[in-house]
């Protein structure tokens, strides 16, 4: 089976979590992987059977997503004699005649249309049409399904965000190492920032502010880029902070690393508006209480392992820190509630899903 997969750079979370799950089943299942070259003749670029093809696209004019989707794709599909084409973007084409799959993330639902790069709102206002075109829509969420955009829920599978199995929650022994390594043998919140959100990094830093003006102790925050390493605003911004001393800024960690991280921490503090469901899948999976503004995303992955504040305030999020800070019971129900919630989200189980719905597309 030869499938192709259409991406583009700032896809998301969405689109970078399934392609994962794509990337890990086609390594499994001894699929090669390959980029399409724009730069090179067709001739030129053999496809074998059991191959993913990844197609990327730019963020360009609309003219020249339309001219991609009705023409360019359609004939790439053809050139490549792909089964079936999985559109990370979210959008399906009338021209392309192989069965089709979108997935459907964040974008889909924002009311800020201004926020939407050239393809998230090409694919947004093309929402209705990609839906009838689609054999098959990928969504990470039950409750967004019932969203008034979806009309063809009966082609709906449900792929939520699901943590690697890599992260766990630790024993208090555990732990230790990993407090004297990167915490001064102290305790700490975790909490992840976008690479230059600096106010998201402000909000936070004053949250922490208020707690620390009651706590005493010498309890730290450690913060983790979404990517790579933190923008220069972001690094000078916590020079100037009072309490820079119980702050670490966590560039340039492998994987294995920041699982350790995360499941030796206290709770992990959310911050940004739109919900990082796959951090969060990632807290609950280590056994992790999460603090975070009200945000109904983010209420139906952690559930009762969460706790909120009541308003986007620094003022509402050191409350917050505060509260879980001094009740142990409550510590050890939320973290109680977190295993429960990721009991039935395993990643492998929905890998699997996932590559059978390919084959048996395939198959139809």
């Amino acid at each position: 089976m030869r499938i192709a997969v259409i991406e583009h750079v700032a896809g998301g979370d969405y689109t970078e979590y399934l392609f994962s799950l794509i990337q890990e089943q086609a390594r499994l299942h001894n699929y090669q992987a390959r980029a399409w070259s724009r730069s090179v003749p067709a001739s030129q670029q053999k496809v074998d059977d059991n191959t993913i093809v990844l197609i990327s696209i730019e963020n360009k004019t609309t003219f020249f997503l339309n001219w991609m989707y009705r023409v360019k794709i359609p004939s790439i599909l053809k050139k490549i004699k792909a089964d079936v084409v999985i559109d990370l973007n979210g959008i399906a084409s009338p021209k392309i005649k192989i069965p089709q799959w979108i997935a459907i993330g964040t974008p889909f639902f924002s009311n800020n249309v201004k926020q939407l790069n050239a393809v998230e709102k090409f694919a947004v206002d093309n929402f209705a049409s990609s839906q009838k075109q689609a054999n098959t829509i990928l969504i990470y969420s039950d409750d967004k399904a019932e969203n008034e955009k979806i009309i063809a829920r009966e082609k709906l599978q449900l792929m939520p965000f699901t943590a690697p199995a890599i992260f766990k929650a630790f024993e208090w022994h555990e732990k230790i190492m990993i407090k004297a390594q990167y915490a001064d043998n102290k305790e700490y919140f975790i909490a992840m920032i976008e690479d230059e959100a600096v106010d998201d990094f402000v909000l936070l830093l004053q949250g922490f502010s208020k707690f620390k003006k009651w706590q005493q102790s010498n309890m730290q925050l450690l913060i983790l880029p979404k990517y790579e390493a933190f923008s220069a605003a972001i690094t000078a911004k916590l020079q100037t902070y009072k309490y820079r001393d119980d702050v670490q800024l966590l560039d340039d960690i492998d994987e294995k690393e920041i699982a350790s991280i995360i499941a030796s921490a206290n709770a992990f503090v959310h911050v940004t508006a739109t919900a990082q469901l796959f951090i969060v899948s990632v807290a609950l999976q280590c056994g992790l209480p999460v603090i975070s503004f009200e945000n109904d995303e983010v209420k139906e992955y952690a559930g009762d392992a969460a706790l909120f504040c009541t308003e986007r305030t620094a003022g509402a999020l050191g409350d917050v820190l505060i509260q879980l800070y001094k009740d142990e019971n409550l510590q050890a129900q939320l973290k109680e509630a977190a295993k429960k919630q990721v009991a039935g989200l395993s990643r492998a189980e929905y890998a699997d899903k996932l590559w059978q719905l390919l084959n048996i597309n395939n198959i139809q």
